[in-house]
């Protein structure tokens, strides 16, 4: 399963989907604002996606997980065989 989060890593909305995510041992994709989480997390499975990553002032060298682009996403979307969007 793969949870796609967009919600900033100081709100209820992300630490819940975070934690379910976790929880459930599932993919974490970072998307819009959640990609400000990427910066503070020692988990390096996470996925973050490289264009808003890149248009909030985050490079790749500030970041624990995996940069992808829109190509990578739709790949990872359809890799797995359920995909969940947590705002």
């Amino acid at each position: 399963m793969l949870f796609l989060i967009s919600s900033s890593p100081d709100t209820k909305e992300f630490n819940t989907a975070y934690k379910l995510a976790k929880d459930m041992n599932a993919e974490i994709c970072l998307l819009q604002n959640a990609v400000y989480a990427s910066r503070n997390s020692n988990d390096p499975g996470l996925y973050v996606l490289r264009d808003d990553m890149l248009l909030r002032g985050i490079n790749e060298n500030e970041i624990s997980g995996r940069p992808i682009d829109y190509s990578g996403l739709v790949d990872l979307m359809t890799d797995q065989e359920k995909v969940a969007g947590l705002f």
